[in-house]
């Protein structure tokens, strides 16, 4: 991201005063040209070497880049399955080049410290303080039991993005190898598929309106489902009681026809599951998912479900 900051006119981005003369001149030409590949800018293979060598989460870039070593393993064996196959191809050549050649390896290392120095007093003081209590806060929250969606908006976007990421981003979370990186330097969200890990990045700080509608959207099927007096009626009465559908349409005085069709969106809504007994179909209260919407909207409220 600080390579945008080079380019920037968003002056109310973090770091923006202090990269003072440099945004547009030399290093931002010299960072655009150093590849000649036709990849504008930036040093997506920096973070790739650094998770391949197990050295992602240092909290400063010069102890990376002071010595930066050789990526470690074959690159061309890399998944970098979040970029498209022509970038892929670009990262797999970068880092083949940085492999090989010291002297090439050096020379990136100094630019990019140098594009880095003005920012470094930035990040001590202020970026890294902030992204250490944002790490302390959506830890908190997972551990209380939010949901992932809730905690990390971005992942919603990732997953209407493109559906791979989504599955990609799931599967990296069942796995354990899923990293949730809040950031600084601008950018509301990023996603990367490491040699060792998929990495989320996404702002700290965000908008409270995006985290408020990615909450609401979530939660509104399901309380449109109850927003109809007959079908929460039905949902209070199955749950004392699994009960069918000919002794509900006999209770609510209700077609049969009507009572399925109420069944059916407490069903879409995960809240009411039928189950075979003695020959026919009874409904009872899916307990789990019941109990799981109390939680979201006691959460989604901001208080603690635990309490």
């Amino acid at each position: 991201m600080v390579h945008h900051l080079l380019e920037s006119s968003a002056e109310t981005a973090p770091g923006f005063a202090a990269m003072g003369s440099q945004r547009g001149g030399r290093l931002a030409q010299q960072l655009r040209e150093f590849w000649g590949d036709g990849i504008a800018g930036g040093a997506g293979e920096l973070v790739i070497i650094a998770d391949a060598i197990d050295r992602l989460l240092v909290p400063t870039l010069d102890e990376l880049l002071l010595d930066l070593p050789a990526p470690a393993g074959d690159p061309a064996s890399f998944r970098l399955r979040s970029e498209s196959p022509g970038d892929r191809a670009v990262f797999i050549e970068r880092l083949s080049a940085l492999q090989r050649d010291d002297d090439l390896r050096r020379r990136y290392a100094r630019l990019l410290l140098e594009i880095w120095r003005p920012m470094k007093r930035e990040w001590e003081t202020k970026g890294l303080p902030q992204v250490l209590a944002d790490c302390r806060r959506v830890a908190h929250q997972l551990e209380l039991g939010r949901p992932l969606p809730d905690v990390v908006p971005a992942y919603t976007h990732v997953s209407r993005k493109r559906s791979e990421w989504g599955s990609l981003v799931t599967q990296a979370w069942e796995d354990g190898d899923l990293i949730l990186c809040p950031g600084y330097f601008g950018g509301s969200w990023s996603l990367w598929d490491f040699p060792r890990h998929v990495v989320i990045g996404f702002n700290g700080n965000p908008d409270p309106m995006v985290e408020v509608r990615t909450t609401a959207e979530r939660l509104a099927p399901r309380l449109r489902t109850l927003g109809d007096p007959t079908r929460l009626s039905i949902l209070l009465y199955i749950s004392k009681r699994p009960t069918s559908v000919g002794e509900l349409a006999q209770r609510f005085g209700l077609a049969q026809p009507t009572v399925s069709a109420h069944l059916r969106g407490l069903r879409t809504a995960g809240l009411v599951v039928g189950v075979r007994s003695g020959g026919r179909t009874v409904y009872q209260v899916e307990e789990g998912r019941l109990t799981q919407l109390f939680q979201d909207l006691t959460r989604a409220w901001g208080l603690d479900p635990t309490a």
